[in-house]
């Protein structure tokens, strides 16, 4: 079946209060995800959704108001006049359109997935040449907080079946990052489950290449599973010095956004792997061949998200069961009080896949905002 021109494009907002705000090095205080939305119809009245979080400054360089921007006043108008229906010749139409601007190209080329396998009657999972995998298992994370807390929320993940937990670090002085680690490190030696569980740390960017070293090697001796982001994005030469200093694997992050920075990384061999990401590459068509270039390259990689809604959610752990990671971060809609998602659950560490077309999420449009739509003529 030939997909069909792209007819209307709306676009919404939607802000998702947080049950428990959270804060690491890199972002400060987030009490709430500001979230951006499209949804696509094609000329047979077909329509498919995406959603990416705007307030993540601190990792795209965007914000809401410039994402909006961007697709208020360059990409749906050009786009609906183009009428284009093909994921290469919207993703190509789209660079030439705009340079950057990665979030808001990412949620058009996501909704344009969503519209795709929804005509085809397919999860975006096989549209991607996955298998039939439906449970895609994913590792919690610990946010800034308390020794007493990091350890209540290190049991509640062991009790529900997450066996892998990563640790904001970079506080300062370091001891308070190991009084987490240490606490954590007894529940897991109590829990039952304990005994097959990974920690792994994260510095968002937070310290200084010397400062890294010596934090981690004191941070070592818990046994990390890896290292993730110790230095500033752009300090290939101080990733590198940690990686080559530390024996765990260091893996970038904010370092690695565009397939661009992907080949820089893997040519100055600054780091051990690398955490992927929808609002960072662009949408789903080039986080696939990011994914490519690294299988290539023949280096380990994370699929992972912003906290961001269930929508969001979902478009990840279709990447995620159409590749192989050497684990997830896709679970970002749990700490949202209420969202206007349904779709997703978790069972036993896992996230479950809907058996349904697309990305099997249904919307509930009323609950949203809306900011601009673009009909047919």
């Amino acid at each position: 079946m030939s997909p069909a021109p792209i007819a209307r494009i709306e676009i919404f907002r939607a802000d998702l209060a947080l049950a428990e705000p959270f804060e690491h090095a890199s972002s400060g205080r987030i009490d709430r995800l500001q979230e951006i939305l499209v949804k696509l119809t094609d000329a047979d009245g077909i329509a498919g959704w995406g959603e990416m979080r705007g307030n993540v400054p601190y990792v795209t360089g965007e914000t809401p108001g410039r994402v909006l921007a961007a697709l208020t006043e360059v990409l749906a108008p050009r786009l609906l006049e183009a009428r284009l229906a093909s994921l290469a010749d919207v993703l190509a139409f789209m660079d030439k359109a705009i340079l950057g601007n990665a979030t808001a190209k990412a949620v058009v080329d996501v909704a344009l997935h969503d519209v795709i396998a929804r005509r085809l009657g397919v999860p975006v999972q096989a549209l991607l040449g996955g298998g039939t995998a439906r449970r895609i298992r994913f590792h919690g994370t610990l946010p800034f907080c308390p020794p007493e807390e990091a350890a209540n929320q290190a049991r509640r993940y062991l009790d529900a079946g997450v066996t892998k937990i990563k640790v904001r670090v970079a506080l300062r002085p370091v001891q308070r990052d190991l009084a987490r680690l240490e606490a954590i490190r007894r529940v897991l030696d109590d829990h039952p489950a304990g005994k097959d569980a990974l920690l792994a740390v994260d510095a968002n960017q937070g310290w200084r290449p010397k400062e890294a070293i010596g934090a981690l090697r004191l941070l070592e001796r818990f046994d990390l599973a890896w290292i993730e982001q110790p230095v500033a994005a752009g300090d290939l030469a101080g990733m590198r010095a940690v990686k080559e200093a530390v024996a765990a694997p260091v893996i970038a992050d904010e370092s690695c956004g565009t397939p661009q920075e992907l080949l820089r990384l893997i040519e100055t061999r600054a780091v051990d792997g690398f955490h992927f990401k929808l609002c960072k590459a662009g949408g789903i068509r080039r986080l696939m061949g990011m994914i490519a270039t690294a299988e290539a390259a023949g280096m380990p990689y994370m699929i992972g998200q912003m906290d961001e809604g269930m929508l969001a959610t979902a478009a990840g752990l279709n990447c995620a069961a159409a590749a192989n990671p050497f684990s997830c971060e896709l679970w970002g809609y749990q700490r949202v009080a209420a969202q206007p998602f349904t779709g997703l659950k978790v069972e036993g560490g896992a996230m479950v896949l809907p058996d349904a077309p697309g990305f099997g999420i249904d919307v509930d449009e009323a609950a949203l905002t809306p900011i601009a739509d673009f009909p047919p003529g």
